[in-house]
């Protein structure tokens, strides 16, 4: 980091770091850019009595929230209280323990995450599955990777963090086999020995389809199945159905590239499977999560005993790890029910899809207040019409942000944080992320401590996220207890709330009892690789283990029968005008977050991107505005062309635009795609998420 002045100018990577080699990602190099825009809130804001925003003291606007959230639980008791916390507290290892321990200190049970509305099949399909008590292969050497729907390259999700690119090219070198399926020819999927570009929405027959073949031809790891598995042979019968000729059609893909990949995912142990957000908004992506961790289970993607845990942990507390199915936990269902709906607590968290329907619920057991960390509601709720109506009806709506986004135009109360580089780090993060769901995390136990590396702009009054929550339980009285969640030997803490600690000392108190020391981590500035002493290695299952994976749950079953391989979707006469929406990430922004700061370089709107043909046949030109409606809704859009998808669809990057009055900025400021989703029924009834991609869309030329 190049500092001058007391502020960052550049960032460059450091050759030497042992997992980056000098790669940097365009939002990491942005962060100069970022703390010194126009845009940037460099106070808190409190909403006046004429509506408008001003500037307020932040002493004041901290004391103000507590006494208002104090009345409100005073009279509607504390489930009348909501928080969101979004993608975006990835950057502070502090901010989630204490929103968390806030959030204990007032007894609200109401919060929620985008983990409902993004991947939420991942951690309810495990559960229905059941999970093995170690690591999967994942990112350790794997000889076959096989991904659907998803664009590492761009996403940084499904490669490991740190240099995927290399990573990737290291593996193809060492004789991996990279294998794609997607409707759109990724970035990832030109690299792949075989793409199966499938149709939007046949991800479940295809999958289906995957597992039939290694069942039928029995090239699978059957010792494994045999000893750790049952519902096998209901699994087969219910796979049968999905032969591939006829699911090769269906999706519109070559049989022979299907059984390809079939055969070579089942002869390897060392390989790995992760999906996206494309199969994980479609409406089933519980169902796709299920038949795709069964697809693991029997090909034995999982360390064994005896096996090395490449990545052990660094500032989390050691992996504990034993070669068996560890016991059921429940998938949804459970735990707090939300009034309006009846949906209940999932594995994935609280279905914040229906937190809309309790703030506009009548009578008591409403939800009056939210605070909002780390996310922008706004933009990111599905039925965004239903979200800001929502919004709206709150007494109290407090939005922690750096920018002036759709929440923070709504709220009573908008507190300015900190920024990345304004404070102090760690990788502890990293850690949490690598014991996810595969797909995620590092390959090697990296860690990393970094400082503060200049100072908060003078002329601003800025707090820490993880700041705010706790002045405002010290204002409300309340006495915090942290819990780093990160293993059984990092014990929960009580906060000293008659001085606050400095950013410096709380992560050192989330870092006690850690694998390796922070001390330790803290004598490598540009971070290092901690193996350090005894290798750490899977233990035997326990003599009395008896616990199985479940291959053939009987919801997952049901929900399997219901799939269609009917005739194949190009057969099928189609309005010239009529398209299927589907959803896309862009390397230079961070989901809902910062889309107001984007790079000159860079359009300030997200592109519907559609294939030249395409446009030719609606006589549209790159550059031309389109309207993209629903029966629901209806949003402006500027086409640019990409070949890379296939015809008949349109693909949209969510996170942009305001409201339905902000429409004719949408040049400027992009178009919110979230109105057009969610409007309709739930499609997925385990986690309350509503269908967020291949949606039908209708596509016309805009006219002011």
């Amino acid at each position: 980091m190049e500092v001058a002045d007391g502020r960052a100018v550049r960032v460059s990577g450091v050759p030497e770091n042992p997992v980056y080699h000098g790669f940097t990602c365009v939002k990491g190099r942005a962060q100069p850019r970022l703390l010194r825009h126009p845009a940037r809130l460099l106070r808190s804001l409190k909403r006046g009595p004429d509506g408008e925003l001003r500037p307020v003291p932040l002493e004041d606007a901290v004391s103000e929230i507590a006494q208002t959230l104090g009345r409100i639980i005073e009279r509607h008791g504390p489930r009348a209280v909501a928080g969101y916390l979004g993608t975006a507290f990835t950057a502070s290892a502090a901010m989630s323990p204490l929103y968390t321990a806030f959030m204990d200190a007032i007894g609200s049970p109401m919060r929620f995450t985008p983990g409902t509305i993004d991947k939420p099949g991942k951690q309810i399909a495990a559960a229905l599955h059941g999970q093995w008590m170690a690591p999967a292969i994942g990112f350790d050497d794997p000889e076959v990777i096989l991904l659907f729907g998803i664009n590492p390259l761009v996403t940084f999700t499904g490669f490991p963090y740190g240099n995927p690119g290399r990573w990737l090219k290291d593996r193809l070198r060492a004789g991996a086999r990279l294998f794609v399926v997607d409707p759109r020819r990724s970035d990832v999927a030109r690299r792949a020995e075989v793409h199966l570009a499938i149709q939007p929405g046949t991800d479940v027959a295809v999958i289906a389809a995957l597992l039939h073949i290694i069942l039928r031809e029995r090239c699978y790891d059957i010792d494994f199945a045999d000893r750790h598995t049952r519902g096998i042979d209901e699994l087969s019968a219910a796979v049968a159905r999905f032969e591939p000729h006829a699911v090769a059609q269906h999706a519109g893909i070559d049989v022979e590239a299907l059984l390809r990949i079939a055969r070579a995912v089942g002869a390897t142990r060392r390989g790995y499977i992760m999906a996206g957000t494309g199969p994980n908004m479609s409406g089933r992506g519980t169902l796709i999560e299920y038949l795709l961790l069964n697809l693991q289970t029997l090909c034995g993607h999982w360390l064994r005993a005896g096996e090395r845990i490449r990545h052990p942990g660094v500032l989390a507390a050691p992996l504990r790890a034993k070669a068996q199915v560890g016991p059921a936990v429940p998938a949804f269902g459970f735990g707090e029910t939300m009034h309006a709906t009846g949906m209940r607590n999932t594995a994935a968290g609280m279905p914040t899809a229906a937190l809309p329907d309790e703030m506009l619920l009548e009578g008591e057991g409403r939800v009056r207040a939210l605070i909002s960390c780390a996310g922008n509601p706004a933009a990111a709720w599905p039925d965004q019409s239903k979200a800001v109506r929502g919004l709206r009806s709150l007494e109290l709506l407090i939005q922690i942000d750096p920018w002036m986004s759709a929440t923070a135009r709504l709220a009573h109360y908008v507190i300015a944080p900190k920024m990345w580089l304004e404070v102090a780090g760690t990788t502890q993060l990293l850690d949490w992320l690598t014991r996810a769901p595969t797909g995620y995390g590092q390959v090697d136990p990296y860690g990393q401590y970094v400082p503060a590396i200049v100072d908060a702009p003078p002329d601003s009054e800025l707090i820490e996220e993880w700041e705010f929550f706790y002045e405002l339980g010290r204002k409300m009285g309340k006495s915090l207890s942290v819990s780093p969640q990160l293993g059984p030997d990092m014990p929960a803490f009580a906060m000293d709330m008659r001085r606050r600690p400095t950013t410096e000392e709380l992560l050192a108190r989330l870092c006690e009892g850690s694998r390796i020391p922070l001390d330790e981590v803290r004598r490598h500035p540009f971070g290092d690789i901690f193996r350090g002493g005894d290798e750490v290695v899977v233990q035997p299952a326990d003599e009395n283990a008896s616990e199985r994976f479940e291959l053939a749950h009987p919801l997952m079953m049901k929900d399997l029968a219901a799939a269609d391989i009917g005739a194949h979707a190009e057969s099928r006469s189609r309005d010239a005008h009529q398209f299927r929406l589907i959803c896309r990430r862009m390397m230079h922004v961070c989901n809902s977050s910062f889309a107001d700061a984007l790079p000159a370089s860079k359009p300030p709107y997200n592109p519907a991107f559609m294939h030249p043909g395409d446009l030719m046949a609606l006589g549209l030109d790159a550059g031309d505005a389109i309207d993209i409606a629903t029966e629901a809704a209806s949003i402006p859009a500027i086409v640019h062309p990409d070949d890379s998808l296939q015809r008949g669809l349109l693909s949209m990057s969510f996170g942009f635009g305001q409201f339905p009055k902000q429409d004719p900025q949408f040049r400027r400021i992009g178009a919110n795609t979230t109105r057009l989703v969610g409007a309709g029924p739930v499609a997925d009834p385990y986690s309350g998420q509503p269908l967020m991609t291949n949606i039908p869309v209708r596509v016309t030329r805009w006219h002011a």
